[in-house]
């Protein structure tokens, strides 16, 4: 289920504070590891521990993940239109829901071994741009493929992820799709009521 995969996104979204940037791959792979670790911790510590393990998850994808790119392809279209204000409101939005939604997805899903190949990075004429690829299995040994898309605008920053592919499946496109479809069941001039409504709503949950 898509629903499932999901979650792989969130093996990335561990950063800590780093004395020089890593390699793309390099990141991907220690992250991952702190991330299972993290985990098992909050295993250990139990229900009590479940809003702060949130908000862990939630500020590590603030320092790793490029919102307001994410965001713009998502709006799509519709981003022209869009205001600064409601430009900031919708990623701030976006980020507060994919923070929830994967802290809870990573909970409910058993990992047992990942696999990070070296990546594929070329320039761009924003700075450098980097496919990573992870093979990921679970405790049944079924495989998933994550490609990560990540950027940095030069060599001295951090790399930070503009998207994910779980097996084909393409998740920038799939949110954009998810916005458009909200866009025009609601009519024109909606805007300001699907970038509100975005937290309260999780078209992906129910998703196969």
């Amino acid at each position: 289920m898509l629903k499932s995969l999901f979650l792989c996104f969130a093996l990335l979204l561990s950063l800590g504070s780093q004395a020089a940037p890593l390699a793309a791959d390099e990141l991907v792979r220690q992250e991952a590891a702190a991330l299972f670790e993290a985990i098992d911790r909050y295993r250990g510590q139990g229900d009590t521990a479940l809003e702060t393990f949130y908000r862990d998850v939630g500020a590590r994808m603030d320092a790793f993940v490029d919102y307001d790119a994410i965001a713009q392809g998502v709006m799509g279209s519709y981003f022209a239109q869009a205001t600064p204000a409601q430009r900031a409101r919708f990623s701030r939005n976006f980020g507060e829901a994919l923070g929830r939604k994967y802290a809870k997805a990573l909970l409910a899903f058993k990992f047992e071994a990942f696999e990070v190949q070296p990546p594929r990075a070329q320039p761009v004429a924003t700075g450098e741009r980097a496919a990573v690829v992870m093979t990921l299995r679970d405790e049944s040994k079924k495989a998933y493929t994550v490609v990560y898309d990540m950027v940095r605008p030069d060599a001295e920053a951090v790399w930070r992820v503009r998207n994910v592919i779980v097996d084909g499946v393409n998740f920038g496109r799939t949110y954009r799709n998810q916005f458009s479809s909200a866009m025009e069941a609601r009519g024109a001039g909606a805007l300001d009521e699907v970038i509100d409504a975005w937290l309260g709503e999780d078209a992906t949950e129910d998703d196969a």
